[in-house]
């Protein structure tokens, strides 16, 4: 059912779709970030581009509402889904603290260290049934962010400079992170960071290399620490009636989806984050600094407490298990 409280265009746009909602042919995809965004040319419009090839002959189609037309708030995309308003929605687990506990690993400093390895490993454990939360949804897609780095207007040399240092964060376990390695967290949008930094309000922020340039923080913070701390999860899911009422071969071709997205977000996302590396690396105007053995091994130890918090409230071995994806991936 629709929410009565749509309104504008958003409620135009949704009263138009109810009737492909109910035959589950015209699929409405759900993204908060704007069409022009790299995500949505290089992964969501590509993989919209050959779901429908492919599911022609079955008459299901997928049409990509991009930049919040059905709904901008991230918070609310997974119950969008649920009501009704959009058949797939983008959603990002972190974002609805204490919802969905076993995703809270994957911010967790020194587990992943690219977007290959956390986007495999996200994926790998949702197909194997150890990732717990979306049991009402269809999951068709998990991929990670690239690691996070810390990106700041005066230089970070080791983990000491961190002391009171105010970053932007988004989220519980972030927040608990930065904390723990001595800053003072600062939580708001990714819209907010460059604006915010280069006033002064704050002085840096958490975030991986490509959304650092995409969001302008790395022309008003041209100090990077690059300590590895962790990764964002993403996900995509579907309305777990409208999947039900879907052909089998069209269920077939989101099966296979979830690998199509991990693989272009490895192949486009990854090398984004490497250019970008190497452009700071090269200019005079930017420090990176690459943490020494010892540094990391204080990051750790200041993030234990975290650590422990995280696997106590996640599935029983769920991070060990993670441990195990990981060494497995890198090993491939």
């Amino acid at each position: 059912m629709l929410k009565k409280n749509l309104t504008g265009a958003a409620a135009g746009v949704a009263l138009g779709l109810m009737g492909s909602v109910a035959g589950a042919r015209d699929l409405a995809f759900a993204v908060f970030v704007p069409a022009a965004s790299p995500s949505v040319q290089s992964i969501y419009q590509p993989w919209v581009d050959w779901f429908n090839a492919e599911a022609a002959a079955d008459d299901v189609e997928i049409t990509l509402y991009a930049g919040g037309t059905l709904g901008r708030n991230p918070l609310a995309q997974a119950q969008m889904v649920a009501d009704g308003v959009a058949d797939l929605a983008l959603t990002v687990p972190s974002y609805t603290p204490g919802v969905f506990p076993d995703f809270d690993m994957f911010e967790l400093p020194g587990f992943a260290n690219n977007t290959r390895e956390g986007s495999l490993a996200a994926l790998e454990l949702h197909q194997e049934g150890l990732l717990h939360g979306y049991e009402n949804y269809y999951v068709a897609a998990m991929y990670t962010s690239g690691a996070y780095m810390i990106h700041t207007r005066e230089p970070i040399e080791s983990v000491s400079n961190l002391n009171g240092t105010r970053l932007r964060v988004a989220g519980q376990i972030q927040t608990a992170v930065v904390e723990a390695l001595g800053g003072v967290p600062q939580n708001m949008s990714a819209g907010e960071m460059a604006e915010n930094i280069d006033r002064g309000l704050i002085d840096g922020a958490m975030t991986d290399a490509s959304v650092a340039r995409t969001f302008r923080v790395a022309d008003v913070a041209p100090n990077h620490y690059d300590a590895n701390l962790g990764v964002l999860v993403f996900t995509i899911v579907m309305n777990r009636g409208v999947y039900d009422s879907l052909p089998d071969r069209v269920k077939d071709l989101l099966a296979q989806s979830g690998q199509f997205i991990a693989d272009r977000q490895i192949e486009s996302y990854g090398p984004a984050i490497e250019t970008n590396m190497q452009a700071w690396e090269a200019d005079a105007a930017h420090t990176l600094v690459i943490p020494t053995d010892a540094e990391r091994a204080e990051i750790a130890a200041r993030v234990q407490p975290v650590i422990d918090q995280v696997a106590a409230a996640a599935t029983p071995g769920l991070i060990e298990a993670y441990e195990a994806k990981l060494e497995d991936i890198r090993s491939r």
